[in-house]
């Protein structure tokens, strides 16, 4: 291991010489770091990863009409995604002491708040006036931005559920295209409404009696700000409570680098305008303040996909034309959107969902108290399984939850937490605690414990699971800064699960430990190094035992990531990977070159991996922009992608991607009816986007 180690880290130093690509997101490190977590658990109580860009369009949208940091109130600042709670807390402080900030460059004065934070902030804030304007509902209607946007994706090689000659009764429905058509309309923070169609692989476009229709349909209208009314939702919207213990659908960050951003907090509703098909509400929300009491209800009711079981209870009842006894129909909850084939027809919009829920919350000068309740109602009983780990999963017709969250401020230290309860009375708790220890050094402190048998439908808090239910742990974590060009941050994290899980067959426990470390030597040049130790429960088989037995597997993750620029209009980022541990070594190298020319952004990057069968590496943003995908590269082999973006005019640009990655000497790639004949499988990506 240590000579392919040692080649792999020159390689990557040589190449920082060599090339140059444009500066990094700090969601996408952070989306690369959780990865592994999230995406290699496949049980039924792991959701898979949202199809939601929610992040990318509200940064887009204050790009275009900045933040006012003098308005803006602390769910606003955390909505940014680019400061922790420490940060917004210090700013919200220096407002209430010295009054509005006079000019953006005095952000250098609020403690806490470097070069490298305020360069990443410069793109979406202002300072203004300090006073809410006043607008009327024609301004609503008249002063905002339309935006169309289209985005066209297809795999060139034909799957097995494409090719002609399948039995009708497994094959795709659909085409290969992958199509998303949507419009938007906004106005700063104050008005919101749009359409959104989409249609995946294998899935058809056109509805019966209604062939204009994607197979996927969402609408929404989301204004804010009118008078007493503080928001106001109709048609898709998702709602963010507290820490997460009994309602998160909003984007979120597990454990990553940015070690201080721990906590959730978020406008408990906003506008939904992404693709994805399951983490959204549909129906009618509304929030009330007075002075610093506000109210907020919501009701929805929507069509989830879902299997449904017949079950036969109560033997010997008499049922016309059945002798077997009462039937009773169960459902499965299917989250994953696909209706490509006649089986996953038949899960389509069967669980019919009532939800309702009310927030209250009381806001002091530094901090808030509420109090939250949510119910949903189904149509037919969940059916939680019949394997021994699911005993405690969700399953009959109610699903109910209520909590307290709290947060406060005092000096340099930060309070929050939430305390929650299901409708079986089973607890959950979360406790978080973060300290300016000088103007250097910053500490967290995350206490969690949730019972085994604890339940909520979209329940997402920050842990080793974002899935809540059967964990306890406790988070540290320290970030150390030396001017604006060095920063040193570390966690750890140790987590029990009381029960078994998926894989688990035991109650187990585990560690999780990050070392990160970054230099900036200029404003457009960054050097990080990561470095990862997991120890994760799972089960093993041990010959010449038959049964498993429950194993702690040890993996350690090391990352290099640096952005170069070559001049003004070139730049050049490589990243590196290798991961080991359990007998297995796994290894990434990736570079990506981008260069501006005039109104022309022109891309293009490579990578080589060479991982076990069973294990897998991420890279991030390897589609369309913003959508927050992940790539998993498995195997050995390469990946090339090239990229060209036109801005035709102010309001018009092109988009254009085309990537490959090739597997030498495999007969096929990927597995069912996703499997690709050969070694090759290339990817074309388009998106056109108008505004106006």
């Amino acid at each position: 291991m240590g000579k392919r180690m040692m080649f792999v880290v020159a390689l990557f130093f040589c190449t920082v010489k060599a090339l140059a690509q444009e500066e990094e997101l700090p969601m996408e490190m952070r989306q690369e770091q959780g990865a592994g977590r999230e995406m290699e658990r496949t049980g039924e109580e792991q959701m898979p990863a949202q199809e939601n860009d929610e992040q990318y369009q509200e940064l887009a949208g204050y790009a275009r009409r900045k933040l006012n940091l003098n308005t803006a109130d602390a769910a606003a600042l955390h909505g940014l995604g680019l400061m922790d709670a420490l940060q917004v807390n210090a700013l919200l402080q220096y407002r209430e002491t010295l009054g509005a900030l006079v000019s953006i460059y005095e952000l250098q004065a609020v403690p806490g708040f470097e070069l490298p934070l305020i360069r990443l902030l410069l793109p979406y804030v202002q300072a203004g006036s300090g006073l809410e304007p006043y607008y009327t509902l024609k301004d609503y209607v008249r002063r905002g931005k339309h935006q169309l946007e289209l985005r066209y994706g297809r795999t060139l090689e034909a799957a097995e559920g494409y090719r002609r000659g399948k039995d009708e009764a497994v094959r795709y429905l659909g085409s290969a295209d992958k199509i998303l058509l949507r419009y938007r309309y906004r106005f700063g923070k104050y008005a919101s409404w749009g359409l959104v169609m989409e249609k995946d692989a294998g899935e058809t476009w056109m509805r019966k009696g209604a062939p204009w229709l994607g197979d996927h349909l969402g609408f929404h209208l989301f204004l804010q700000r009118m008078g007493k009314v503080k928001a106001l939702a109709l048609g898709d919207f998702t709602v963010n409570i507290g820490q997460g213990l009994i309602q998160w659908q909003g984007f979120s960050f597990g454990k990553s680098a940015a070690v201080m951003q721990v906590k959730r907090e978020s406008e408990v509703l906003r506008p939904y305008a992404a693709a994805g098909e399951f983490y959204f509400y549909r129906g009618a929300g509304v929030t009330v303040e007075k002075r610093n009491i506000g109210v907020t209800g919501f009701m929805s009711i929507r069509r989830l996909d879902g299997r449904l079981h017949l079950r036969e209870d109560t033997p010997g009842a008499e049922i016309p034309g059945d002798m077997g006894g009462e039937v009773y129909e169960e459902g499965t909850l299917s989250s994953a959107g696909y209706h490509r084939t006649p089986s996953e027809m038949t899960l389509r919009a069967n669980m019919l969902q009532y939800t309702a829920g009310a927030v209250a919350k009381w806001k002091a000068r530094r901090g808030h108290l509420a109090f939250n309740a949510i119910a949903q109602q189904y149509a037919h009983p969940l059916k939680k399984g019949e394997e021994l780990y699911r005993l405690y999963a969700l399953e009959g017709k109610r699903v109910l939850n209520a909590s307290a969250d709290h947060s406060f401020s005092w000096r340099n230290v930060h309070w929050f937490g939430e305390t929650a309860v299901d409708g079986s009375g089973h607890p959950a708790l979360l406790q978080g605690f973060l300290a300016a220890l000088g103007t250097r050094a910053d500490v967290v402190l995350l206490y969690r414990y949730e019972h085994k048998a604890y339940r909520s439908m979209y329940g997402n808090s920050f842990g080793e699971s974002s899935a809540v239910g059967n964990e306890n742990g406790m988070y540290a974590g320290l970030q150390l800064k030396w001017g604006s060009k060095w920063l040193l941050a570390a966690y750890a994290d140790v987590f029990q699960a009381p029960w078994l899980k998926y894989r688990v067959s035991a109650p187990s426990g585990g560690t999780d430990a990050l070392l990160f470390l970054q230099w900036l030597p200029d404003k457009k040049s960054s050097l990080n190094i990561t470095y990862r130790y997991a120890s994760s429960p799972v089960d093993v088989k041990v010959p010449p035992l038959k049964q498993r037995i429950v194993m702690n597997e040890q993996k350690h993750l090391v990352s290099m990531r640096a952005t170069l620029p070559v001049n003004d209009r070139i730049t050049w980022q490589g990243r590196m990977q290798a991961a080991f541990g359990n007998g297995a070594e796994s290894f990434m190298l990736y570079q990506q070159v981008q260069a501006r020319l005039g109104k022309w952004r022109l891309g293009g990057g490579y990578s080589w991996f060479d991982t076990a069968e069973t294990e897998g590496l991420y890279l991030a943003s390897m589609g369309f922009p913003g959508d927050q995908s992940l790539a998993r590269f498995s195997g050995r082999g390469y990946n090339g992608h090239a990229q060209v973006q036109y801005r035709v005019s102010e309001g018009l640009s092109l988009w254009c991607r085309w990537q490959q990655a090739v597997y030498p000497g495999s007969g096929s790639i990927g597995s069912g009816l996703e499997e690709i004949e050969g070694e090759r499988k290339t990817g074309v990506l388009l998106q056109v986007q108008f505004s106006w």
